[in-house]
């Protein structure tokens, strides 16, 4: 187009005019208009090139993304709305309110959220800490709160996770896909770009800083109310085991891609035997990272250990009569010494003594923390996030306090 207009053809075109004014009048405006024409066209082909260049330069991958170092206030009066939703309806057990508020949610959530919400009476103090996500409308959302359960005097304060959307309609909801229950057994398929980017928003310091309260706020709870720590470490353990051995959902097929690491996964019966009693417990009852099965058996089972009055000696006995179910509600083994531990470095907490298994969080250098002994080369700790509030620490990072 430029070199279509050079000095040689515009003399060319104004010597055509001057000998042929008389039939240039009309058609010189035609030209005018013509001319004009093929200009805004070019030009606006060029804006969307350019446009569409800036688009493809502003792109960012899962991989590239990082989430903004602060939390946002964007959308702050309608996710607090949903979540205090959410919360009423699951302390009510409203399941029809809870299907509309988090989508979707299986029969057998369903069900587990029927065992539990028995013994909440309100979830309290609900305050979220937002960031958002990759595409426009996602949140990540950590949401601090206090549970009082029925008949305890202490409220347990405990952090909660939720991946919200904005739907078709312009209104936010719970992609419940990724709520602890279905990131635990899989039910429905896992998107892994969505779940690495959860991963990297766990991993920041700013998750860690919030769970760090949150943690130190529930050791000192279950510390001073007795009732408290029964309630979580036995009531409502047992309540959990009981609604696992009979819901059937340990028979869960899950594939490699959409597994998410759990005890059951793996650990065989020998982990499981040296842990202990671990089981399932409520994600909104300070168990907010990764629910997780009790044992290889499905939690059928439990590791007994007899002494002999006259030997000495304790050998691992499994219960397999009909009333095993029964008897692991009933009996629960005796908790180990507990002792203090401080983090060396940096550390990645688990939800089992792998490396494998499901990573819940960080902890920064000098967090103090209650210990519980050793599995194999990881320390059980002390951890609202963790299955009955117990998580896995590489000893090797880990510094007794007086030694």
């Amino acid at each position: 187009m430029k070199d279509f207009f050079n000095k040689e053809t515009l003399d060319n075109i104004k010597q055509f005019c001057a000998e042929n004014k008389k039939y240039v009048g009309v058609a010189g405006v035609l030209v005018g208009l013509i001319l004009i024409l093929i200009v805004v066209v070019a030009g606006g082909n060029n804006d969307r090139q350019s446009n569409t260049e800036a688009g493809s330069q502003t792109e960012i991958s899962v991989k590239d993304f990082e989430f903004e170092k602060d939390y946002t206030n964007d959308a702050k009066d309608d996710i607090s709305t949903l979540l205090a939703d959410y919360y009423k309806a699951y302390v009510g057990d409203d399941l029809d309110t809870l299907g509309k508020l988090a989508t979707p949610m299986s029969d057998n959530e369903k069900s587990y959220i029927g065992v539990v919400s028995q013994y909440y009476e309100s979830v309290n103090d609900i305050t979220p800490y937002t960031k958002n996500g990759l595409k426009k409308g996602t949140y990540f959302v950590s949401v601090k709160n206090s549970i009082k359960f029925t008949g305890v005097d202490t409220q347990a304060p405990t952090l909660d996770f939720f991946y919200i959307e904005t739907g078709k309609d312009g209104k936010l909801f719970i992609n419940n896909v990724y709520s602890n229950f279905n990131r635990t057994y899989c039910e429905n398929a896992l998107d892994d770009d969505i779940m690495e980017l959860i991963s990297k928003y766990t991993a920041s310091s700013e998750f860690a800083d919030l769970h760090e309260e949150v943690q130190k706020a529930y050791e000192q709870a279950v510390g001073s109310d007795a009732n408290l720590k029964t309630m979580l470490e036995t009531t409502l353990t047992g309540a959990i085991k009981q609604w696992y051995t009979s819901s059937g959902i340990a028979n869960l097929k899950k594939s490699d891609a959409d597994t998410q690491t759990t005890e059951a996964d793996t650990q065989q019966a020998d982990d499981a035997s040296q842990s202990g009693d671990q089981q399932t417990t409520d994600a909104n009852a300070g168990q907010t990272a990764d629910q997780q099965t009790t044992d290889a058996n499905a939690g059928q089972t439990t590791d007994q250990q007899t002494t002999d009055a006259n030997a000495g000696q304790t050998t691992d006995q499994q219960t397999t009569d009909t009333n095993a179910a029964n008897q692991q509600t009933a009996e629960q083994p005796q908790a180990p010494a507990e002792y203090q531990v401080v983090t060396k470095d940096v550390v990645k907490v688990r939800d089992g003594a792998s490396t494998d298994a499901k990573e819940l969080g960080l902890l920064k250098e000098q967090v103090t923390l209650t210990a519980y002994g050793t599995e194999g080369d990881w320390t059980i700790v002390s951890y609202s996030a963790g299955t009955n509030g117990r998580a896995y620490i590489k000893t090797e990072n880990l510094q007794t306090v007086g030694q």
